[in-house]
């Protein structure tokens, strides 16, 4: 792999183009793997070239339809290639020299991303470094406004968390172009040259909790199932959902009634919900692609009078725990901010030390068990 600080900057005159040419491909080239490796090539480690069914045949195209989805997938990559290779600053800046981090986040609408920004400006006020964070307030084009803002500014290092990567390539070329390396923290992109990605588990989330559904159900017939999706076309979604549903689909005795998007917030996950319970009367299982969705999902279904519908959710907030204990919802799984961590692999590149193209964090399941026995808190 090319080292992100010593790749060749394009010319501001052909960004738009490379942008158009990177937007293209990123979504099947992994430029952040070893060359010449494919996004697909890279995750063959984790044995994707073989299609699992799990014995359930008449499954069986559907889950080669999601596998070949999640090896194209930057989270099903990453959680293969963790803390493998590394990338090195072949300009350190001085020893004696302030640190700036600029930190673009998506938004600040949920809480989860709040704990994000908290644990950024600890980090930074521990290492004695200048953070500023800089919410996107959900809109795409206003974080590309931002980063482009922020590289004028002349900050040592660009941290970000976008909501979508579509339409940031030129902006991030345009980093390149001034030497100011970038770094993703929890969501990331495929196609770019990143110094470091440090990711949240999206793939081995979902993974996690199809599997213990698939258990928690075992020996019983014709399980329905209702799914909120998040963020419509986003990465982390797709892996949450297709690894779930997977894992669901092996073990033969669910069906996937309806999928509804509700953009990974609790309101429109509430109005997906209630269009899906509306036309669904014999469902039994609710997912949630985050605790948000299946939050939104328990209001509906309280709304709706309707019982003996079992909801699970990822992330680990709070309210989930809560409507753990209470026996609204069956299980989540801990859902880890990784801001904090970030903040130290950009001072430590920036000083000249190497750091992990990708680090990926383990998950945690959270049941009324767990809970109770007191081994898992809420991430935030």
């Amino acid at each position: 792999m090319k080292n992100p600080a010593t790749t060749t900057a394009l010319p501001i005159a052909g960004l738009l183009l490379a942008a158009l040419v990177a937007s293209s491909c990123s979504a099947d080239v992994n430029n952040n793997a070893p060359t010449g490796t494919t996004s697909a090539g890279a995750s063959a480690a984790a044995g994707q070239s073989t299609v699992d069914d799990g014995g359930c045949t008449k499954n069986s195209a559907r889950i080669a339809e999601l596998q070949a989805e999640l090896d194209k997938n930057l989270y099903g990559i990453a959680a293969a290639e963790s803390d493998k290779a590394t990338n090195t600053n072949p300009s350190p800046v001085a020893s004696d020299k302030k640190i700036k981090i600029a930190f673009s986040i998506e938004g600040l609408s949920h809480p989860f991303l709040v704990k994000q920004k908290e644990l950024a400006e600890a980090e930074a006020a521990k290492l004695g470094v200048d953070i500023q964070v800089i919410s996107a307030n959900d809109d795409v084009n206003q974080q590309f406004n931002d980063l482009q803002n922020a590289i004028t500014q002349g900050v040592d290092a660009l941290m970000m968390m976008p909501a979508k990567t579509q339409g940031l390539d030129a902006v991030l070329s345009q980093a390149s172009a001034q030497n100011i390396p970038y770094f993703f923290t929890q969501k990331g992109m495929l196609g770019v040259q990143p110094a470091s990605q440090v990711l949240a588990p999206y793939a081995n989330e979902g993974r996690q909790l199809g599997k213990w559904i698939a258990d928690h159900y075992k020996g019983k017939d014709n399980v329905n199932v209702l799914v909120i999706s998040g963020i419509t076309g986003d990465a982390s979604s797709v892996a949450r959902v297709n690894a779930f549903e997977i894992e669901l689909l092996k073990a033969c005795n669910f069906t996937i009634l309806a999928e509804q998007p509700g953009q990974y917030r609790r309101e429109e996950s509430n109005k997906a919900a209630e269009n899906m319970l509306a036309a669904h009367k014999d469902a039994d299982l609710l997912f949630g692609a985050n605790d948000e969705a299946a939050l939104g999902g328990i209001a509906a279904i309280e709304a709706a009078g309707r019982t003996g519908i079992d909801v699970v959710g990822l992330d680990g907030q709070k309210e989930m725990f809560t409507a753990i204990e209470q026996g609204k919802a069956l299980a989540t799984v801990i859902h880890k901010p990784t801001a904090g961590i970030l903040v130290d692999e950009v001072v430590k590149y920036l000083r000249g030390e190497p750091v992990p193209q990708y680090k990926v964090l383990d998950e945690d399941l959270v049941t009324k068990e767990s809970i109770e026995s007191g081994s898992v808190q809420p991430a935030f």
